[in-house]
């Protein structure tokens, strides 16, 4: 989603958790939760929960996105949630699509336990507590009246709708007995990133081939289906990097100052290919590919010194600029972005910066 959709204000109805930060989809999708042991609804289910109902009418749904999105600086990181298309938002007159509003449902049966409008036009995000430990999610989507925190919910039953703007709804899932190694330091993502799962793994069967066949990105079918968003490697280039401005807490993912102080390495979420998404400091916010010879982020250590990646911003055949890396510890990168009208740099300036797990 843009990166306008910075400006939130909790419902009064969630002033209770004012403590705990969450952040909506324009929060890199690195989302914070209330603490594990919280449980006012007396949750007693266990185990992974079921998501046994479409949350939009199976034709209206058009495309389903796997997890993975770079998209900076609002997801510099990539995102913890998957987008559901109803309209086909990359071919023919967009003016013509229909983005009225469609009838929302529960996708489980649970306690609504969570309520955020993430948008100044009333886009809210709404959570449901299934199990003691599953939790699934929509945004940008307008809830019904009477529906509000410790609401009982049915599957299947109506609890929001589409904004009435196009093309897609947010869904997320988060399983606290699920831990995803690939994020290096864990103190700095909240339950919905730290724990986070793609959703159509705990659809029922017939519902999960359904969203799977409908898997499908600007570019065509990406390579994995269901996406990963943990990607990082102690030691390794590859994951995700924060600037040494930012506390090691959940505030480093959770805020839009904190986007801009992020950088990942991570495979596009289309063909696996290395991509560079940088928010900010070192330069313009950017999603890039890497050059087609130059050093896989999985495989630099500090034992490859400094390397120049080359540049190219999706879509384009020229070159944008490049991008000089150097792992200084097995926690800790140098980094400097240089335009493509100066020579290949081979040392840094004053203008790098550090970064850090």
């Amino acid at each position: 989603m843009s990166s306008s959709r910075v400006r939130r204000r909790i419902l009064p109805v969630v002033a209770a958790w004012a403590a705990v930060s969450v952040a909506s989809c324009g929060g890199g999708g690195k989302n914070t939760t209330a603490p594990t042991e919280y449980n006012p609804y007396n949750i007693t289910a266990t185990g992974p929960g079921v998501l046994s109902v479409s949350p939009l009418d199976t034709l209206t749904v058009f495309a389903a996105s796997p997890l993975g999105k770079l998209g900076p600086p609002a997801h510099t990181l990539p995102t913890d949630h998957v987008y559901i298309n109803f309209v086909d938002a990359w071919s023919g007159n967009q003016l013509a699509n229909d983005c009225s509003k469609r009838p929302v449902y529960a996708a489980g049966a649970g306690v609504v336990d969570f309520l955020l409008v993430t948008e100044a036009a009333g886009d809210t995000k709404i959570g449901v507590w299934m199990t003691k430990t599953f939790h699934y999610y929509y945004d940008h989507v307008l809830v019904l009246p009477g529906i509000t925190l410790g609401t009982h919910v049915n599957a299947g039953q109506q609890i929001a709708t589409t904004t009435g703007r196009c093309p897609s709804m947010d869904l997320g899932a988060y399983d606290l007995d699920v831990t995803l190694p690939g994020l290096v330091t864990p103190a700095r993502y909240g339950d919905g990133t730290r724990h986070a799962v793609s959703p159509y793994k705990y659809m029922t069967a017939s519902l999960r081939a359904f969203y799977l066949s409908r898997a499908r990105l600007l570019e065509g079918v990406p390579y994995d289906k269901e996406g990963r968003t943990d990607f990082g490697v102690a030691g390794r280039l590859i994951g995700d990097w924060f600037h040494t401005s930012l506390p090691v807490d959940v505030s480093s993912t959770g805020t839009p100052d904190s986007w801009t102080k992020q950088i990942a390495f991570a495979p596009d979420w289309f063909d696996g290919r290395p991509r560079v998404s940088i928010g900010g400091v070192i330069g313009n916010p950017i999603l890039a590919r890497l050059g087609a010879t130059d050093p896989d982020p999985a495989a630099v250590t500090t034992a490859n010194g400094l390397v120049t990646y080359a540049l190219t911003l999706p879509g384009a055949f020229e070159q944008y600029g490049w991008l000089l890396v150097q792992m200084t510890a097995a926690d800790r990168i140098k980094v400097e972005f240089a335009p493509v009208s100066a020579p290949k740099p081979t040392a840094f300036t004053a203008a790098a910066q550090d970064y850090i797990r």
